[in-house]
């Protein structure tokens, strides 16, 4: 996997997510001006893969309303995320997608007077995948008319989902018979993706396309046929073959979101603590990725006054080490006391952060001693490993999707019965590859699959459930699908964890506010088509209907 420093020097995307609005839209007219009249379409391919990764990745740490909505993460200070309130109001990020579409077009527009089918076919590729962003999270979005405004259309129409869709599949198709028909070489030194193997290009536009078939799956009567004519197709298979790039960590840009560049204060990091549904499955499955992501509480409650004051130490397999102090739960102390009813974990060295508690509440598993530890240095809730706290590691990537997802999705659809085939066997792939990815060695791969908490029941609802658990693990740091797959399928069934009784799922993001006052009438069509016909969270779009 190449990373992407020999772009930088190019002043491609400088200050991007810094920069104001009224800048951005001189910047992304410049850009594309750029893109179609100055440089050329490998160029461009370094800059179209890293603005998408970044995107995504965006998703998956920095902003929290994704990885606390599936409960990977949960928020310490200052969100309302742990209950979904960050859907409550109009998003924005369908525009942050058009930003990156808008060099996407151009590129493909350069492509197209080279005749450079290859890259074309890349491009095209990237356009379906932030299309179906916006459509698979809001519903009825511009498509057809969307980056025509020098033809202009300056209010774009919202296409029905289901035509766009339709679309977005055609493209994928017509993606792959330019890239199997190109003949121009990739240049290895800007593919900072899969370092110039058009194979793989073909693998990831095939794999992005059984996505979209089982995310509409429900709404398609030949979903099954779709999806066996791609198992003659080139697939993102091996744990290696993963649509993620690498960080470089050396400047904020480049540097992963958690690390000492980009938060030099560590109160940023332990805003954000593993959810309590995400150590405890991991805790449960005796899951190697635990200790992996995961860092032991640092003064853990024990109900064994043997052990207070004992400390301990754990180095985790990335040689990052931990000192922890174990602390008896004394009741004659009347601080500790008045917490009992908060304490949920005691003699526990991972301990979650429960989902859906207020983040501002300072007594989270007890958390008595606010004077010491504050909200954000909760002593009793496990932070998330040091590995999240670098700048650059062979582990973290900017991730699109990866090749478990793939074994997964065919797992599910062998398990429906919309293809022939093992859906043991996909499921086990699947795993293998997460594992792998996370650097699990191949000796305790096997011996995790050898426990009977792994197998796969013989009954079709326990096979999906059971699939659902390890997709979901495996979709850690890719919130983005992780949330689609869980509004999808409602599984896992965690929607009642902890403090979420009450709080309804949201299922859409809200269009953004511009839409309304600046595109209204796509923007009340768009409304019209969703049940019921009112554009807040719980709407539901036609793949939902």
């Amino acid at each position: 996997m190449k990373s992407f420093s020999k772009i930088f020097a190019f002043v491609l995307v400088a200050g991007v997510f810094s920069c104001s609005k009224d800048e951005l839209r001189v910047y992304d007219t410049v850009q594309q001006l750029d893109a179609v009249e100055s440089v050329n379409d490998p160029f461009l391919l370094a800059s179209v893969i890293k603005q998408t990764s970044l995107f995504y990745q965006g998703m998956s740490f920095d902003n929290r309303r994704l990885p606390s909505a599936v409960q990977h993460m949960q928020s310490n200070y200052q969100s309302g995320d742990n209950f979904y309130s960050g859907f409550k109001s109009p998003i924005d990020d369908m525009y942050s997608a058009m930003n990156i579409l808008k060099l996407v077009d151009g590129s493909i527009g350069l492509a197209d007077k080279r005749a450079s089918k290859t890259h074309k076919g890349i491009f095209i590729t990237f356009r379906v995948l932030l299309f179906s962003f916006m459509t698979d999270f809001y519903g009825d979005v511009y498509y057809t008319e969307a980056l025509k405004a020098r033809e202009g259309i300056l209010y774009p129409k919202y296409d029905k989902q289901t035509a766009t869709y339709a679309g977005l599949l055609k493209e994928l198709d017509d993606a792959t018979a330019l890239m199997t028909a190109g003949t121009e070489p990739i240049d290895k030194s800007y593919d900072i993706m899969f370092g110039g193997d058009k194979t793989k290009w073909i693998k990831f536009a095939n794999s992005l396309k059984l996505r979209l078939l089982m995310r509409a799956s429900s709404k398609m009567t030949d979903a099954g046929t779709k999806i066996t004519a791609l198992l003659n197709s080139p697939l993102l298979t091996d744990a290696t073959e993963n649509a993620s790039i690498a960080y470089v960590g050396v400047t904020a840009d480049n540097s992963w979101k958690g690390g000492t560049i980009n938060w030099g204060s560590v109160d940023e990091f332990n805003k954000r603590r593993p959810c309590k549904t995400l150590v405890d499955k991991l805790t449960d499955l005796k899951d190697p990725r635990l200790n992996i992501w995961v860092a032991p509480v640092e003064m853990p409650w024990t109900t064994d006054k043997t052990k207070d004051g004992v400390s301990f130490t754990t180095t985790d397999p990335n040689g990052f080490t931990y000192t922890s102090k174990w602390e008896y739960l004394d009741l004659n102390n009347k601080d500790m006391s008045a917490q009992t009813s908060n304490i949920t974990d005691t003699d526990k060295p991972y301990v979650g952060f429960i989902a859906g508690m207020l983040s501002d509440w300072k007594n989270g598993n007890g958390h008595y001693n606010t004077a010491a530890g504050g909200v954000v240095g909760n002593f009793k809730v496990s932070q998330f490993s040091q590995l999240f706290r670098q700048n650059k590691h062979a582990l973290l990537k900017a991730q699109i999707m990866n090749s478990d997802e793939v074994q997964f999705i065919l797992a599910e659809a062998a398990a429906k019965g919309l293809i022939s085939g093992s859906a043991d066997t996909y499921y086990r792939k699947g795993i293998t590859n997460s594992l792998l990815r996370w650097g699990v060695k191949q000796a305790d791969i096997d011996k995790y699959l050898a426990q009977s908490s792994i197998t796969l029941p013989a009954d079709k609802a326990g096979q999906l459930a059971k699939i659902a658990d390890q997709k979901w693990l495996a979709l850690f740091l890719v919130s983005s699908e992780a949330y689609l797959d869980l509004r999808r399928t409602g599984l896992p069934n965690i929607f009642n964890n902890g403090r979420l009784t009450g709080f309804p799922f949201p299922v859409r993001y809200r269009y953004p506010g511009n839409e309304l006052g600046q595109n209204k009438v796509a923007y009340d069509l768009g409304v019209s088509t969703l049940s019921p016909a009112v554009d807040d969270q719980f709407s539901k779009m036609w793949l939902l209907q």
